[in-house]
């Protein structure tokens, strides 16, 4: 039998001004940068350990798990406070 462990990344928010701008990504990525509680986005070796560790031995005992990776941003705290 194998388990399954669900791995949840998100950095998610709305652009202040409604819009992207393609001609500068960098702002568009600092808006929802600036949502998050932690101010940053996650860097692809954070949610990249993640999964490397669900994967490995280590991990073997764990099963039916939700492991969310947003920086802070699902939890109640920071839902009540709108941030």
């Amino acid at each position: 039998l194998s388990a399954v462990s669900i791995l949840a990344a998100s950095a998610c928010c709305e652009i202040e001004d409604g819009e992207s701008n393609p001609a500068d990504p960098e702002s568009a990525i600092a808006d929802i940068a600036k949502a998050v509680p932690m101010q940053r986005l996650a860097k692809p070796t954070e949610v990249g350990e993640r999964f490397a560790f669900l994967g490995s031995d280590e991990a073997s005992y764990l099963t039916g798990s939700q492991v969310v990776i947003d920086g802070g941003s699902t939890l109640p705290e920071t839902m009540s406070m709108g941030v």
